[in-house]
Parts: structure tokens; sequence; C-alpha cells
């Protein structure tokens, strides 16, 4: 297995690249809102700057016309991405009170930005044009009317998918067509091939080509670190199917004297593979990777985080 690294210095993302560029940022603004501002000095950029490996981060957030942007770009499906939002947004809320020095103690009510938050998809996973994601949907107990919610809107990014918007920001377009080729090619040659061959004919073809000429160091960076992450997730999640498998079956053996050999395998692979899917999980969402890694090897260790995490 890779060794598992958190990476913090690395420079961001391809999309956050872009669009941390104020002219760009406003671009894509204005597709998505159906405006016309041409001032970038109406944009300010606010993304957040503890950027790790495991893309714990948001993409892009400005402030305009006092909404609160929140911008995240997605190559995976995940229905976490409200809660996710939520946590960003209230880095952000408390960095905007700060600088604005807001005193919430005053009686009179105090203004604060409308947070618009967007997700923009482009994995391979399909899901539709757009989806709405509630953070409601998370809660423990459902309710009707719930006191606290969020509602983001994902749009499919995709090349070929939500032709309007893209040709309505062209950098989005290009953006797009820059991916959708390095995946073309990713299926048929070497990663760093794919790469270099996807920046090459691009600048070829005028898509990105200025950025990629003065960036293409930075984005094979990227787009290597990304497809890196990618590859130690799933190296990660076979091996914990795999010992859950393998766990299971040691139980199943145990449980198999008692009630049958037949049914206590079967019992005993099903929980098994249950727990460690569990404890997977949770590792996973607290971006605990070297414990995940450690718990594939180490029974007792593994037997600690079960009882830290309470599954049975």
């Amino acid at each position: 297995m890779k060794e598992i690294t958190i990476n913090r210095n690395f420079k961001d993302r391809v999309f956050c690249m872009l669009f941390s560029e104020p002219k760009n940022a406003l671009q894509l603004y204005n597709a998505l809102n159906d405006t016309n501002y041409t001032d970038t000095t109406d944009l300010k950029i606010n993304t957040l700057d503890n950027a790790i490996f495991l893309k714990m981060k948001n993409d892009v957030s400005f402030l305009i016309n006092n909404f609160m942007n929140l911008y995240e770009q997605q190559s995976t499906w995940n229905l976490n991405m409200p809660f996710r939002c939520f946590l960003y947004l209230g880095d952000l809320y408390t960095e905007w009170a700060s600088a604005q020095k807001v005193n919430f103690y005053r009686t009179n009510l105090v203004k604060i930005p409308t947070p618009k938050v967007v997700v923009l998809y482009n994995g391979e996973k399909e899901i539709g044009e757009e989806v709405e994601l509630y953070l409601s949907d998370a809660f423990e107990q459902p309710q009707e009317n719930p006191q606290l919610e969020l509602r983001v809107h994902v749009i499919n990014m995709n090349f070929g998918k939500n032709e309007n918007l893209l040709n309505k920001c062209s950098i989005l377009y290009e953006y797009s067509a820059f991916i959708a080729k390095t995946r073309k090619y990713a299926k048929i040659l070497s990663i760093e091939e794919a790469v270099i061959k996807s920046i090459d004919e691009s600048i070829e073809e005028g898509i990105l080509a200025q950025f990629l000429k003065v960036r293409r160091a930075d984005v094979m960076k990227s787009i290597l670190t990304e497809y890196d992450e990618e590859f130690v997730m799933k190296d990660l999640q076979e091996e914990a199917k795999e010992l859950g498998r393998t766990e299971g079956l040691t139980e199943g053996l145990a449980k198999g004297r008692t009630v049958g050999l037949t049914e206590g395998l079967a019992k005993g692979r099903t929980e098994g593979e249950s727990r460690f899917s569990r404890l997977t999980e949770f590792l996973l969402d607290d971006n605990r990777l070297n414990d995940l890694k450690k718990a594939t090897k180490d029974t007792t260790f593994r037997a600690t985080l079960y009882k830290e995490y309470k599954i049975e």
C-alpha cells in the first residue's frame, strides 16, 4: 500500500487555481446568476487557506453584492457535501465577522451576507444535470420543518452537460474540456503521459492555453496528486473489504461451532464486513488514514478503535 501523507503546502487544484483569479471568478458568478458585473473590484476573494491532501478545503468562496458565495468542485459523488459546506460557511462567517468587527451583543439586528452554496460536479457517476442536497437529510431525527437547513445546489459540469452554463462561462467550458481530455487519455496511457498529452493538445487547440503555458508544472502536480489520492482511497477501501471478509470468517468459525457451521460462517462474515465497513467510514470522515492503514494490520489496535467508536 502507498504511504499516506498530508501535504499542507501543496498548491491548489486546477479548479481553484483558475477561479481564484478575480476575472474568472466574476465570469463564473455572472454565468450562475445571470448577472453582468464587470468590475472585479466588486469582488472579494475569501478562500480558506487550510489546504490538505484530502480536499478538506473549500475551493472558491467570495463576497459580492452581499452574498457569501461558496463554490466547491467535486470529482467524486459525496452526499456529505451539505455538512462539509456547513462547516466551511461557519469558518467564512467567523472570518467575515472578525474582519467587520461585528458586535453580535448589540440589540439591533446585524445583517450578514446571504449564503449561496454551489457544488460543481465533474465525476464519472451519472447524476443528471442538477441535484439538490439538504443538510437535514443527515439528521438522525428527521423533521418536517427542521430548525436548521442548508440547501446545496449541485451542477453537473462534465463536458456535454449543462451546455447553456458552459457556453456562458468560457473558462468553465475550457476547464471541462481539459478534464475530459485527461480522463480520455488516462484510460489508454499512464496518468503522467495522459496529463502531458492533454496539456500539449489543449494548448494547441486554445483550451486554457495561456494558463497551461504559465502554470504547466502546477497543473501537472495538481492532477497527479489528485489521481494519487484516488488510488490511495481505492486501495484503502479494497483492503478494508478484504479485512472485513477475513474478520468475518474468523467470527463465523467461532459462531459456527454453536449455531451450525454454514449459518455461523454466513452470519460472521456479514457482521465482520459490516463492523469494519463502519469503522472505515468513521476513520475516513475523521481523516485518520494512517490509523485506518494500521487497523488493517494490527488486530489489537483495531479492537481499540472499535471501542473508541462504540462499534459492537
